[in-house]
């Protein structure tokens, strides 16, 4: 059956324009609107579970913008819920901002990375300079961050800053939608600038989220929920909905119902269960969720049989390291997940990477968020804090652990002490 398969598009007005196959996600939209007094959410999920595509949706739905785009959403769920949901269609300025792929290995690279996607922002809202809605000063000031001229504060205030400005020109508070927010802070852990890094993004986001008169919803998504005491110690405002959490639970990652309708529609029934061993098993919050990226790549193959795309291409670096170099001390356990077994520890939805290299329950909790490991709620008394059953979720993750620690023990890497000193 001829069905085309996105395979690496996350735009989703290309994806649309383009008819190719697109699994509805628009509930999305809803679920955000269904909260008025909810202004900033974070949705942590794994790498390739459709973060960058749904925010992507996002802006389509609320951008402001001449160019009238309900075709791309009029056979979809958000366009049939009603009119209480399509009447934020189209209605909002909206600042996108990616920090995918801002991973240096210093922090001066790091920082040449932020002043340049931010000021690609800027050169977004170019016509706020002949708006009339800047004063002198401001518009001195926007200049400067185009022509990378301006000092650090106009860079932690931007996202403020420029909020401020759209909401006196078109007269809609905005939305603000930012991407990968994390992926930085994982390069200045692994490369020894993280408190530089965290530094900067504590004044961005306090600045630009806590308090912001301008904003009608922010959106931010990553991989991790960095510990509060790091990135957001001045921000009390933020909803985190993280994969252990059943709002948003189906927004992220394919259901075994959709799975089945995409299957249907390539022709391919027969192949569910195969599907259901290698990229099912993710639990994010009551729903268990299979790998769409994996679930993609498989459909766009005629011939083929089931394989680690997910895992081959998902670049967490930091997991692979910590797993790699601590592999002694996670062998007893790792033999009984590798059985089929589970284990059971306590997770903090808060990562805090500065203990990672101290404390197991820090890794064991990036090892879950990352996608790496399925956690299972485990009822202990009312007045204790629950545990979790930690287990394999596939086949295809199987594959990475019985490497890694394949390849230690050839390579002698079980010796390495615990703790490295960083």
């Amino acid at each position: 059956m001829s069905i085309q398969v996105p395979i690496g598009i996350d735009d989703f007005r290309r994806l649309r324009e383009l008819g190719l196959e697109y699994v509805d996600k628009s509930h999305l939209i809803q679920e955000l609107v269904d909260r008025p007094g909810t202004e900033v959410v974070l949705l942590p999920r794994p790498r390739r579970f459709g973060k960058t595509l749904n925010l992507s949706m996002l802006r389509c739905f609320f951008e402001r913008r001449a160019q009238d785009l309900s075709p791309l959403f009029r056979d979809l769920r958000i366009w049939q819920a009603g009119e209480q949901y399509r009447a934020h269609f189209q209605r909002y300025p909206v600042l996108h901002l990616t920090f995918k792929g801002v991973k240096a290995e210093s922090f001066d690279a790091f920082w040449e990375g932020v002043q340049d996607r931010i000021a690609r922002l800027f050169d977004e809202h170019r016509d706020l300079l002949g708006s009339g809605a800047l004063s002198e000063r401001e518009a001195r000031r926007y200049r400067e961050v185009l022509d990378g001229t301006a000092g650090r504060i106009a860079y932690e205030t931007a996202l403020l800053d420029l909020s401020s400005y759209l909401h006196r020109s078109h007269g809609e508070r905005v939305v603000i939608l930012l991407d990968e927010y994390d992926e930085p802070l994982h390069a200045g852990y692994l490369h020894g600038y993280a408190a530089q890094v965290i530094g900067f993004f504590r004044a961005f986001l306090t600045e630009g989220l806590k308090g912001n008169p301008h904003l009608f919803k922010a959106v931010l998504t990553g991989v991790l929920r960095v510990a509060r005491e790091s990135i957001f110690s001045g921000l009390n405002n933020v909803a985190v909905y993280s994969l252990l959490a059943p709002e948003f639970d189906t927004c992220f990652g394919f259901t075994e119902p959709e799975v089945e309708s995409l299957l249907a529609r390539f022709g391919r029934p027969e192949r569910l269960p195969s599907l259901r061993a290698w990229y099912n098993g993710y639990l994010f919050g009551d729903t268990v969720v299979y790998n769409p990226w994996s679930v993609m790549n498989f459909l766009s193959r005629e011939d083929g049989a089931p394989q680690p795309y997910w895992v081959n291409t998902s670049s967490n670096d930091l997991v692979r390291e910590q797993l790699e170099r601590r592999a002694l001390a996670l062998e007893p356990a790792f033999a009984a997940l590798l059985d089929g077994g589970s284990v059971e520890r306590m997770l903090d939805e808060s990562v805090s990477l500065e203990d990672l290299d101290r404390c197991d329950e820090v890794l064991w909790s990036l090892l879950v968020f990352t996608g790496y490991l399925r956690a299972e709620k485990r009822s202990r008394g009312p007045m204790e804090q629950p545990s979790h059953l930690l287990s394999i979720p596939n086949r295809e993750v199987r594959g990475v652990y019985s490497t890694i620690f394949r390849r230690c023990i050839e390579l002698g890497a079980a010796s390495v002490p615990f703790a490295v000193a960083r």
